[in-house]
């Protein structure tokens, strides 16, 4: 059942990172305004936000296999709306306005409310068949390592299509879900009825025992988040690449990230077997000196090692981050702390996207450094908070009280 997560995770987010490398390129060809992408990734956010720790309750109450089936099938839909919109738009058949209400509608909300159920019910799921903390970082990098396997595969296919045709990528998402879709409906075997929940506990923000993580957590995504939605125009307004050009780079810029995420997660990670601590500090104050490098006015080839250096430093901190927050908290409680751990990241795509715009479109360097101080924010916190500088062996998290 891992394996399917994996691959369900692996298209579901190809599917994804197709729209996001070439949505700000498009949005201009479209005659659409930067912060329509921005609202509708932010209202995306808002649905993560709001429905992760449902979805992650609900994977343990109802079980994996119909949490599965139902969101995917909301994450095809939407790929369709999406399509049928811009090609509608392209062809001048509906006003800008229009196009931009359909596509935040596609994207943010019914796309949004899908894929917040796969992060949740996959972690829970690692953290089911990890006993240990070495084993539950393992887990987590390698779950994570499915996502930017992903994203690297979305954002290079995506920069192919798009030189190929702009509309390309569009088209490709639903066709991406839907493998997803089956892979879900074919090898996610149904829960036993013995190892569901009834009434899974709930998590509070505010519980003293993941709180930590939470702040550092919004800070670090914030940074990444802010990042991701500006690269597309820094790479066409800083180096003069038309639109079609600049969706190619952009994936190419993508592609390193990931690159650099996947070998922390899959080589790094595994071989240093640092706690979660350790991996938080130094991935952090890595994607800090990193996101610096991206505000200088370097060539294009050291701007694409700064995103090698951004990726590296989040394949390290990601999986101390899920880890130490699974790590923190009973058996019983892991789809609330999981839901609590995806609803973060979405949290700071709510005000990410369009805050990361709109001080991008006043000055765009302004928009690289708003970056460096949330993860720098982050850093500092796990570097001086007493829950980072203490280490507890796993026998003791699992007892700790929930005060």
């Amino acid at each position: 059942m891992l394996r399917a997560i994996v691959v369900i995770v692996f298209f579901t987010y190809v599917g994804q990172f197709l729209l996001n490398t070439a949505i700000a390129p498009l949005s201009r060809a479209m005659g659409l305004a930067e912060w329509h992408i921005g609202a509708a990734i932010s209202l995306a956010a808002v649905m993560v936000t709001v429905l992760s720790q449902r979805w992650g309750r609900a994977s343990v109450s109802v079980g994996r296999k119909p949490v599965l089936v139902f969101a995917l099938s909301l994450a095809l839909t939407a790929g369709i709306i999406f399509a049928v919109v811009t090609y509608l738009r392209m062809s001048f058949m509906i006003s800008a306005g229009i196009a931009a209400t359909g596509i935040i509608i596609a994207r943010g909300g019914f796309f949004g409310a899908a894929v917040a159920a796969v992060p949740p019910t996959g972690q829970a799921l690692i953290a089911e068949l990890t006993p240990d903390e070495q084993s539950r970082v393992k887990g987590m990098a390698t779950f994570g390592a499915s996502f930017n396997i992903a994203a690297m595969a979305g954002a290079l296919i995506s920069g192919l299509l798009a030189a190929w045709w702009l509309l390309a990528p569009v088209y490709a998402t639903p066709i991406s879900v839907g493998i997803a879709l089956v892979v879900a409906l074919v090898f996610i075997p149904k829960s036993e009825s013995n190892t569901l929940l009834e009434n899974p506990p709930s998590l509070s923000p505010a519980d003293r025992r993941i709180r930590p993580y939470l702040i550092v957590g919004f800070g670090m995504f914030f940074a990444m988040g802010v990042l991701q939605i500006i690269t597309g125009f820094i790479v066409q307004d800083r180096f003069g690449y038309e639109p079609s050009q600049a969706v190619l780079i952009t994936g190419i810029a993508m592609l390193a990230s990931g690159g650099g995420t996947v070998f922390s997660q899959l080589v790094l990670v595994p071989r240093l077997s640092w706690p979660p601590r350790r991996l938080l500090r130094i991935g952090l104050s890595l994607v800090c000196v990193s996101a610096l490098v991206v505000a200088l006015p370097v060539p294009i080839i050291v701007l694409l090692g700064a995103a090698i250096g951004i990726g590296v430093g989040m394949g390290l901190a990601a999986p101390g981050y899920n880890a130490g927050a699974s790590l923190s908290v009973k058996p019983e409680e892991q789809g609330a702390v999981a839901g609590l751990l995806s609803a973060t990241g979405g949290l700071t795509w709510v005000f990410a996207p369009i805050t990361g715009t709109l001080v991008y479109g006043w000055n765009n360097v302004a928009a690289v450094l708003f970056a460096v101080v949330a993860a720098g924010i982050s850093t500092i916190i796990v570097w001086v908070h007493p829950e980072f500088r203490v280490q507890r062996r796993f026998a003791d998290v699992l007892h700790r009280s929930d005060k």
